[in-house]
């Protein structure tokens, strides 16, 4: 994943750049809106955390510049202003976020990643693994062409781990993406809910399609 940062104060630059690349994130960092508005007609990023104010103007010319030329990548602004009036403005610019200082890094991580999924989502709407297809958009599963019925929650499950389907995910991953960000990090509804769908998806199929991965979380087999 490639971030453009757009932040000019050196220590809030540094500690996103630290956390991020420390998370397995590609960084490019800039301090003005000059330089930001050179990375973006030369490069391609998959999310611009982009500071309010910059030393060379209000970065809102910026949004505006990128939603202009249909850039769809989202972006989540920075800023000292907490005035509703002004969050407004960044987001009518073609903000997707609005994050006031001083924030955590672990929340603007969980935004930043929420974004990225949510631009993914739109570009892929079906996904379609062995004997299932789920369609995002009309909110339908169905297995051989037999629709599943799913509750809301177990829908945006099962979303999740097909989309990172192959790849081990914890019960926090799973929980920071598929329920709120606060919920209690001790409960053990992921486990609850992950065999409420196994149940409904694997009724009928060939094969178990979540893994229990020993010790660590859970899989979606990658089935061709």
């Amino acid at each position: 994943m490639r971030l453009l940062i757009v932040e000019d104060e050196k220590s809030i630059g540094q500690q996103i750049v630290g956390y991020f690349t420390d998370m397995g994130y590609s960084c490019r960092w800039v301090k003005n809106c000059r330089d930001a508005q050179e990375e973006l007609s030369i490069e391609e990023f998959d999310c611009i955390i982009l500071d309010r104010r910059l030393p060379d103007g209000d970065s809102i010319s910026v949004c505006r510049e990128v939603r202009g030329r249909e850039v769809q990548t989202p972006i989540i602004m920075l800023t000292a202003l907490s005035d509703v009036d002004e969050r407004i403005k960044g987001l009518d610019s073609g903000a997707d976020d609005y994050l006031v200082k001083p924030f955590s890094t672990d929340e603007l991580a969980a935004r930043v990643n929420a974004l990225i999924r949510r631009n993914s989502y739109k570009n892929t709407p079906v996904l379609s693994i062995g004997e299932i297809k789920l369609d995002s958009v009309n909110r339908e599963v169905s297995i051989n062409s037999s629709i599943v019925t799913l509750s809301n929650r177990e829908f945006l499950l099962l979303e999740y781990l097909m989309r990172m389907a192959g790849k081990p995910l914890t019960r926090i991953q799973i929980l920071e993406n598929v329920w709120d960000m606060n919920i209690d990090s001790n409960t053990n509804i992921v486990d609850v809910y992950i065999n409420y769908v196994r149940n409904k998806i694997d009724k009928g199929t060939s094969q178990s399609h979540i893994e229990t991965v020993r010790g660590y979380g859970y899989k979606f087999k990658n089935i061709s």
